[in-house]
């Protein structure tokens, strides 16, 4: 099992102890060795220039039998083509139309909440990220049928991914209870994206102002559209990226808005100056400053765990010799907590991306969307997403932190809350409480 059993157990603090041994620090995946990357300098060597000596490794080999041929999995010319055929998708106007999904849905979810009653806020914020998610995808094709079974097994995708990377191959085949409710999700998921596709393409609609029109409209350096497996397999990744790790984000950010008293006055003085009462636009974004620089520090205290690649031939990285196909793994958690990078790197201070803050001063020590060729083609559509959300939130209520609840952190594909109960207020109480 090699150290596969701390990797599933203790995932964070085993990946915050390397560091101490060196750059590049070889661990066990079952009987496969693994080298951890542990400096910013050795983790830019590897993300650039990337695909010319390195493909996507262990984790997206495996996912690629679920997530197809997509951003995510494939490497070199395929996803260079990949990329230029996929822009379309990602324009300003795509991204004005998704903050559009954003600031509706949110209003209406804020507006079902009451006042004073316990709220399970992270399961609010992963229902919010998958609604706004399919809905910036399918549009109006989106029917509630359809969102209620992507719900349902969504998680169960997500939290299985990274466990069949880590565990030895073959364990996938076996009878277990897990197996069997993954390949339940991925036939429900496959059927739901299946025939939304289909129609819109019975349709003939390609133009239709989402997602998943602008998949159909695309074309290679050849002219040519992208295949119906081609399709579902983008618009696969697309929801499993844009739904579960931007629940997290939103899920911490939110617990650390408002368990810090003057971080949170500071994000309401800001919406209040900018916003003046109003819902928040595309254009609104770029003005938030202070909440940019909340989601900026979330995504530093709360990335990913790891992500790896694999050698295409033998490569010197850093002090250390590898061999063709070598699994490597680096880890955006293990860079965003080391302490030579980001001082006290624990405590959350969304000051250090001011600019008299320290912020990534390191070049490679700060990889919330990747770097290189690989770096996240949807990291603006989310970034935006993530401060229009936290700005509606933050302008209708004050959440209070039940007390008494501890919140651990559970290092799966992403690092999201065991739960976050917390309490709504009306903003018009909290500033009566300060003036009194």
């Amino acid at each position: 099992m090699g150290h596969a059993p701390a990797l599933i157990a203790r995932r964070l603090e085993f990946l915050s102890s390397l560091p101490s041994v060196g750059q590049v620090v070889e661990v066990r995946l079952g009987p496969i060795p693994a080298y951890v990357v542990t400096d910013p300098a050795v983790a830019h060597q590897l993300l650039v220039p990337g695909d010319r000596d390195y493909d996507r490794g262990r984790l997206m080999t495996k996912a690629s039998a679920w997530f197809g041929d997509s951003l995510l999995t494939s490497y070199g010319t395929a996803h260079q083509q990949q990329r230029r055929s996929l822009r379309s998708a990602f324009t300003n106007e795509q991204v004005a139309s998704h903050v559009d999904h954003v600031r509706d849905s949110t209003t209406a979810l804020v507006e079902s909440w009451t006042a004073d009653e316990v709220l399970a806020v992270d399961e609010q914020m992963k229902d919010l990220a998958l609604t706004n998610t399919a809905q910036s995808l399918f549009s109006t094709d989106l029917t509630a049928a359809n969102l209620e079974s992507l719900r349902l097994h969504m998680p169960a995708l997500f939290k299985s991914v990274l466990f069949r990377t880590i565990l030895p191959s073959g364990l996938e085949r076996m009878p277990t209870v897990g197996n069997f409710r993954f390949k339940k999700a991925m036939r429900s998921l496959d059927g739901v994206v299946g025939t939304i596709i289909s129609a819109r393409r019975a349709r003939g609609e390609d133009a239709h102002g989402d997602l998943l029109g602008s998949l159909l409209a695309a074309q290679d350096d050849h002219g040519h559209g992208l295949s119906g497996r081609q399709v579902r397999d983008h618009v696969m990744t697309m929801l499993v990226a844009g739904s579960e790790s931007t629940a997290a984000v939103l899920s911490w950010a939110l617990y650390e808005i408002f368990r810090n008293p003057d971080i949170a006055r500071r994000v309401r003085e800001e919406l209040a100056t900018v916003l003046a009462g109003r819902a928040p636009a595309a254009a609104d974004v770029s003005s938030l400053t202070y909440l940019n620089n909340v989601v900026s520090e979330t995504l530093r205290r709360y990335p990913v765990p790891f992500i790896m690649r694999r050698t295409l031939k033998p490569v010197r990285l850093g002090e250390v010799e590898l061999p063709a196909g070598a699994e490597i793994v680096y880890s955006p958690h293990l860079l965003h907590h080391d302490p030579r990078w980001f001082p006290q790197p624990r405590r959350f201070d969304p000051d250090r991306w001011s600019p008299t803050g320290h912020g990534a001063a390191t070049k490679g020590c700060y990889l919330p969307f990747g770097a290189g060729a690989h770096v996240c083609i949807g990291k603006k559509m989310a970034l935006v997403g993530l401060t229009t959300t936290l700005a509606v939130i933050c302008s209708h209520w004050r959440l209070e932190p039940v007390a008494g609840q501890r919140i651990r952190e559970v290092a799966t594909g992403t690092v999201h809350p065991n739960r976050m109960p917390m309490i709504p207020r009306r903003p018009a109480a909290d500033a009566r409480e300060q003036t009194g």
